[in-house]
């Protein structure tokens, strides 16, 4: 056990509170995963301590997904409270989401990181200018019928698996392309944000758990300890921001959300 807690230095765990803090935030406030936040400084501690960039990766988006998955817990509970979760919309979006989260996973090893990051920081830049344009810019009243409709779920969970962030990311301003409103739409966000990382944990739990040369807490692809870090301050952070989540004003939310786009965005981009 006390070569687990002096594998990481202070300053590590100081930056894993430090981003645990703001993924509770983004997880209740906005219901973004927060994934864009912690994979960088996950990279940064792994590298620091000798693990080659090949399996710093994998390990970093795997713990950053569990760390989404217990953080979105408590946040989807305080959406569910607060009654902003929208029942039947989680209903019509599930299947295709899970689906498309399963095919995600299946492709991302395989594809080129830099191709998937890419595409996704375009998505997010040109989702960002929606969100700022507000209700200036939209396709329809109301999502499309029949099998038109799980187009949408399955392309926003096949890219948010496939990078390593949560759903609530692109399913929030994909929803309000339809006239969705953001409220509603954080609400079933966050609950996305637990059903896609959900699979994703349990199968980086599963992976390289026979490659050389990672930390000590590592089991698969979940770096234990960093997820605990991480999840600690998320726990206590995500279900108050809920709650100022659904009081906040409907063009506060949007900007929030349209420069969190913009951010991870340029992010990627620069990566």
């Amino acid at each position: 056990m006390e070569s687990l807690l002096t594998a990481y230095p202070p300053a590590a765990w100081a930056a894993l509170l430090g981003t645990g803090i703001l993924i509770g935030l983004l997880a209740g406030l906005l219901g973004v995963g927060g994934g864009i936040v912690a994979v960088p400084i996950l990279l940064e501690i792994f590298e620091f301590q000798g693990v080659a960039e090949p399996q710093a990766v994998p390990l970093a988006v795997g713990t950053a997904q569990a760390s989404i998955l217990i953080a979105s817990i408590t946040a989807a509970a305080a959406h569910w409270r607060a009654g902003s979760i929208d029942r039947e919309l989680v209903r019509a979006w599930l299947p295709a989401l899970m689906a498309g989260a399963i095919v995600g996973l299946a492709v991302s090893p395989f594809a080129p990181t830099r191709v998937l990051t890419t595409l996704f920081a375009v998505v997010a830049a040109a989702l960002a200018l929606k969100m700022a344009a507000g209700d200036r810019l939209i396709i329809g009243q109301s999502e499309p019928k029949g099998l038109l409709s799980q187009v949408s779920p399955a392309l926003v969970g096949g890219l948010a698996a496939a990078v390593g962030v949560g759903g609530g990311t692109l399913s929030t301003p994909v929803l309000t392309l339809f006239s969705f409103s953001i409220k509603r739409a954080i609400g079933a966000g966050a609950l996305f944000n637990l059903i896609i990382a959900a699979p994703a944990t349990l199968v980086f739990l599963q992976m390289d758990n026979d490659v050389p040369g990672r930390p000590a807490d590592a089991l698969g692809d979940v770096a234990v300890f960093c997820v605990a870090t991480l999840s600690l301050p998320a726990l206590f952070v995500a279900p108050v921001a809920a709650r100022w989540s659904a009081r906040a004003p409907v063009s506060l939310l949007r900007r929030l959300f349209a420069l969190c786009l913009a951010v991870i965005a340029v992010r990627l981009l620069l990566r």
